[in-house]
């Protein structure tokens, strides 16, 4: 599933380096170099067409038509048409804690661990962790492997730790994943990009079909439970039960991510000292709890991302492409009339996420994303830039190439956008179905994590390529891998021909 349709990844792994075909992200990084270097149009690969250590300063709206991008040395690049695909994970969260500066140790955040020399550094023993999240896990494991004394640390005013899924598949599934990537699994999640029709109603519609789908979920998230045993370790020295989610895994607020490792529970159980609490302040060689405080020769911050336009788009433009911006400057009328409505449909349509869970509810620091489709400001005069890989879903790769094709057949003309009414009111109707889908995590309303499949399917459709590519009951049980979208450029383009004609 880590690679595009018209490019494999045929990497021969060692045995001791997957686990369940899941394997080291290293691979992933040299498949997309391979990946570069081999794709070439016009006598020119995709690497010598990136502009490397070029970053963009601005981007401008030219009074002509499309755009003006200031980027390096204050160069300018014009353009009639523009995608900004700088997605979600670009610039680094690193929070403001008091004290900062009187820390001695090394604060950084989890984008700079692999290029650290920590492991194997002796003079770090002490290493705080940061963060509730899969990167945090991951970060506290490979610490106390390494032999380090490892303190992971998460709010108490956070949305807590994350879930985590077991890595292995049954039947004919390999692993979870598969599992997860397929229709029959994206059924059980209520979802408005679920075309509406039987299955909707067979599974939703009824309150004995909800009472059995909430059944199916329970069942998962005891089978993601129970290889922890968060309350049967009796380790309460290390405060293990500290890692047991807040919600269940159904509602994603907590975030979730896969356990890829046979020995993962058993190390963290015995050598990480998991604490729920909010960080008071630094001081020389400690970090200062609600609580406790512990020794840190590191602080390593596990702690998310900031939105990556924010660097060179100004707030007013943000506001107007349908971008993230202050509450206060979304706060208009039309918004809230349509949010209102759209949680209403969303509620009568999906009756079971009328009543989630006890959780953390935070108050939004900004808006949410208004993009059409995820990608389109609902604005027409903005009709000539979109936004790629502005979702969180948990396969980048699937998402990226059917968004680049609905890009491409948007900006040949060939998609009969609904009226600017009418856009808003699906963007809406998104955005409250987010947020009560996936409840903090959905804030944003751009949360589709069991989403993929269906979203997917809807892009496709629109551009005139069959979503549905596998014979028969396949289509519902199998997974949907990256070797189903082969073909889709060609089908496109014969589609186009048609219309051209």
């Amino acid at each position: 599933m880590a690679c595009f349709s018209d490019f494999p990844l045929t990497f021969s792994l060692r045995g001791d380096e997957t686990y369940y075909n899941f394997f080291p992200a290293k691979y992933v990084t040299q498949y997309l170099e391979i990946f570069a270097d081999s794709k070439i149009y016009a006598e020119k690969s995709l690497r010598q067409r990136i502009a490397f250590n070029s970053p963009v300063k601005e981007i401008q709206k030219s009074k002509e038509g499309g755009w003006h991008v200031l980027h390096s040395d204050k160069q300018r690049l014009s353009t009639s048409k523009l995608v900004v695909a700088a997605g979600l994970t670009s610039q680094p969260n690193i929070p403001i804690l008091p004290g900062y500066g009187s820390f001695a140790g090394n604060i950084f955040h989890h984008k700079d661990f692999g290029f650290s020399s920590i492991l194997a550094n002796s003079q770090v023993k002490h290493v705080a962790v940061l963060g509730g999240a899969k990167s945090a896990a991951d970060i506290a494991y490979a610490c106390a492997k390494a032999g380090k004394l490892v303190s992971w640390i998460i709010r108490a005013s956070g949305s807590g730790p994350a879930a985590f899924a077991s890595a292995q598949g049954f039947g004919p599934y390999k692993n979870s994943n598969e599992l997860l990537y397929t229709r029959l699994a994206a059924s059980l999640s209520p979802s408005v990009w679920m075309p509406r029709g039987w299955i909707e109603r067979l599974l939703h519609g009824t309150a004995v079909s909800r009472r059995l789908v909430d059944r199916i979920w329970a069942r998962i998230d005891a089978d993601a439970r129970r290889p922890a045993d968060y309350d049967g370790r009796h380790n309460e020295k290390n405060g293990f039960s500290n890692l047991k989610p807040d919600t269940p895994i159904f509602w994603q607020n907590d975030s979730t991510g896969v356990n890829q490792r046979p020995d993962f529970w058993d190390v963290i159980a015995e050598k990480v000292k998991v604490y729920r609490q909010d960080i008071v302040k630094l001081e020389a060689s400690s970090v200062v709890l609600t609580k406790d405080k512990i020794e840190a020769d590191a602080l390593i911050c596990a702690t998310g991302w900031r939105p990556s336009y924010i660097s060179f788009i100004d707030t007013s433009l943000a506001h107007g492409l349908g971008l993230p911006t202050s509450t206060d400057v979304e706060a208009k009328p039309e918004w809230k009339d349509l949010d209102s409505a759209a949680d209403e449909e969303v509620l009568t349509r999906f009756p079971s996420l009328r009543n989630p869970p006890p959780y953390h509810a935070s108050s939004p620091m900004s808006s949410p994303f208004r993009l059409y489709k995820h990608m389109l400001s609902t604005d027409p005069t903005y009709n000539d830039i979109l936004f790629l890989g502005h979702i969180a879903v948990g396969n980048n790769f699937r998402a990226a190439e059917v968004q680049a094709l609905w890009a491409t057949a948007h900006f040949d003309g060939l998609l009969h956008a609904p009226s600017q009414a009418n856009m808003k009111k699906e963007v809406a109707l998104g955005v409250a179905w987010c947020r009560r889908r996936y409840l903090t995590k959905g804030e944003l309303g751009h949360w589709l994590y069991y989403d993929l499949i269906p979203y997917t399917d809807a892009l496709l459709a629109e551009v005139g390529v069959k979503g549905h590519r596998k014979i028969g009951t396949r289509d519902f049980w199998a997974p949907c891998v990256a070797e189903d979208l082969k073909g889709i450029v060609g089908e496109y383009l014969d589609h186009k021909a048609l219309q051209d004609r």
